[in-house]
């Protein structure tokens, strides 16, 4: 039969397209040319021709066209054949089709202005079945494994499907989403939507019988849309997180009280991608497996994240704060803390959100909604990280202050009764050359000596008023009886902090106290942003398998070297790389290397407080027999259609 022979021969006047609810699509055609078909009106009549559900079309057909084309009632002999033989044919996952016909007449049955459900009444009974259609649709590659995938995630995976009970079960053991070698119709796993309401198009079984049902329920066969909303609001009464998909105009309610909405981007209605929370851009059930996959690697990441920038943040502020309280010089200058939050800190942090996920992420059960994302243990994990890096960095502040300064506190180093200082030699390991604060200056005791001489603290008996300086140094009553014998003067006074030379002296050991700090500061976070890729795992596994955390520790360490060496940055940043010679450098490892260490080491004690999600416990053998039970907390629906 070709196309043009058929519309040149029967004139579409008016059509009934095809809805969920009514379950069939009717046609009908005016007969205005020959035509070889027996089943149609005469020329200048109408022929109502329909398609759809074969047990909703049986129920309006009263005669069968046998196969020699005679027209035969319709008994119940006839109904349980082709039963029968829908059931044959919907078992091989195929989708079947009833074809049927009706005599119009020269006048149509209906009003024009009727609507359409009293158009269809009108039409769609005393039919004629013609015959069966079946047709497959095979599922895509990668579903079947990604069902499978699911189940091990704790993610259970509901069809609810307009299709054939038994079409819908039997592409449902295709795809895994019920077990061939376990189940057996009647077992609760697969469910005629008709169930949800026993009394035809009458009110839904009570809440507590719908929850029973969707509990153990996997396939919904022959559904309304009314019947996706009720189950979705079933599954969420239970505490199940729903996922739901749909395309048509139809699913726009479930799809919008769902908890997440996914609306196909191919075949989806607007009114349905409107009400969905996301759009499945290639309509394929194995991108919302990878996605739970992708979400739960990110969300991962996200805690490490956090775990990371806190601890951190909160080793550099009390760092600080124990330099105030300590009254010790702060180790930091604004815009060192500005270089460390834009530079060591921010990257690295970013990088976590790109971690792999570890090889468990899919055989974990869903965590619950109610849980934060950062748990108590990872609360002790941000305050005992950050005390190991202010402990250590802290350390070789101290250090650094008593190498280079010689002192402590801010009160002990800037002392104005302080006698000496000492300056480090390029590449010498100790203090070599040691410049003496204090100095003698000649006066007169008279003051008409003049300004120039005269002073109140000047004394003839210097020697022994300043001996607890003098001393037995030989050195010294050299340079205050040769400050003592200047023209005009018959004393000498001694000034403790007097030269120039001391103050530069200090001013240099504080600035490289915090250079060799810095440096190691900067170092001790790239250490602990590699300790901050696993809750678990120690440093040294898959180390450099995060290249955004490569990049962005590479960035910190050139950034810093830029920082240190550029003429002109460096100074303006207090950095003074020139001025720490070896030793300044072996301070700054030494405090990264202790960081790392004790960073690890806390890792290893910790991780058997760790609480991690349970694993969801679904494993099949071989044969596909299941050997754990799975525990959900989350729910995929599929709407297959």
């Amino acid at each position: 039969i070709k196309l043009e022979a058929l519309e040149a021969s029967l004139t579409r006047v008016y059509e009934i397209p095809f809805s969920s609810s009514r379950k069939m699509m009717v046609t009908i055609t005016k007969t205005t040319g020959d035509t070889s078909l027996t089943h149609v009106a005469k020329s200048g009549e109408h022929t109502a021709h329909v398609k759809g559900a074969p047990n909703y079309i049986m129920e309006k057909c009263t005669s069968y066209m046998a196969a020699d084309g005679s027209i035969v009632d319709f008994d119940e002999a006839a109904k349980a054949e082709f039963t029968a033989k829908v059931d044959e044919l919907s078992s091989q996952a195929l989708r079947v089709l009833a074809i049927a016909t009706k005599d119009l007449g020269a006048k149509l049955p209906y009003g024009e202005e009727e609507e359409t459900d009293a158009k269809f009444g009108k039409i769609v009974n005393g039919l004629t079945l013609c015959g069966l259609c079946a047709s497959i649709d095979p599922e895509r590659d990668g579903v079947k494994d990604s069902v499978l995938q699911s189940r091990q995630a704790g993610v259970r995976v509901v069809m609810i499907t307009g299709d054939y009970l038994k079409t819908a079960i039997a592409i449902a053991k295709n795809i895994n989403i019920l077990n061939r070698h376990t189940f057996t119709e009647g077992n609760g796993e697969a469910t005629d939507c008709g169930a949800l309401r026993p009394h035809k198009e009458g009110e839904y079984l009570s809440n507590p019988e719908i929850d029973a049902l969707t509990k153990t329920t996997s396939v919904f066969a022959r559904a309304k849309p009314e019947d996706k909303l009720e189950i979705v609001k079933s599954l969420q009464r239970q505490g199940f997180v729903c996922a739901m998909t749909g395309d048509g105009v139809n699913d726009a309610p479930a799809l919008n009280r769902a908890d997440i909405g996914v609306a196909m981007g191919l075949e989806g209605t607007e009114v349905a991608k409107g009400a969905s929370d996301m759009i499945l851009t290639d309509d394929n059930f194995c991108s919302i497996v990878k996605a739970i996959e992708k979400g739960r690697t990110i969300y991962a990441g996200i805690q490490k994240f956090v775990s990371f920038i806190m601890s951190v943040h909160f080793a550099e502020v009390l760092q600080i704060f124990l330099c105030i309280v300590s009254s010790i010089p702060v180790m930091r200058q604004p815009l060192q803390i500005l270089f460390l939050i834009l530079v060591t800190d921010l990257p690295p942090s970013i990088a976590l959100g790109f971690e792999p996920g570890e090889e468990l992420t899919m055989k974990r059960a869903p965590r619950p909604k109610t849980q934060p994302i950062v748990m108590m243990w990872m609360w002790r994990g941000i305050v005992a990280n950050g005390l190991i890096l202010t402990v250590c960095i802290f350390y070789t502040y101290m250090i650094s202050l008593w190498a280079y300064a010689g002192a402590f506190t801010s009160d002990d180093i800037t002392d104005p009764t302080r006698t000496s200082c000492a300056i480090w030699e390029k590449e010498k390991m100790t203090p070599t050359l040691k410049i003496d604060c204090g100095v003698w200056t000649g006066c007169n005791t008279s003051a008409a000596a003049g300004d120039a001489l005269y002073n109140a603290a000047c004394t003839t008996d210097y020697l022994n008023q300043w001996s607890s300086v003098i001393g037995t140094s030989v050195a010294e009553t050299a340079e205050a009886n040769a400050a003592a014998a200047i023209t005009g003067a018959n004393g000498a006074f001694y000034t403790p902090h007097g030269s120039p030379d001391c103050a530069i002296c200090i001013e240099e050991s504080i600035r490289r106290a915090r250079t060799a700090t810095f440096i190691s500061l900067v170092w001790a976070e790239g250490v602990r942003a590699y300790c901050s890729r696993s809750f678990e795992n120690p440093i040294w596994v898959a180390t450099f398998s995060n290249m955004s955390m490569n990049k962005a520790v590479a960035l910190a360490q050139v950034t810093l070297f830029i920082a240190l060496y550029l003429p002109g940055l460096n100074h303006v940043l207090g950095l003074y790389v020139d001025e720490i010679h070896s030793w300044g450098w072996f301070l700054a490892f030494q405090g990264a290397v202790a960081c790392g260490v004790g960073c690890e080491l806390y890792k290893y004690i910790a991780k058997q407080f760790i609480v991690e999600a349970e694993l969801a416990g679904y494993e099949e053998d071989e044969d596909g027999n299941v050997k754990g039970s799975v525990k959900t907390d989350e729910v995929a629906i599929t709407v297959d259609k």
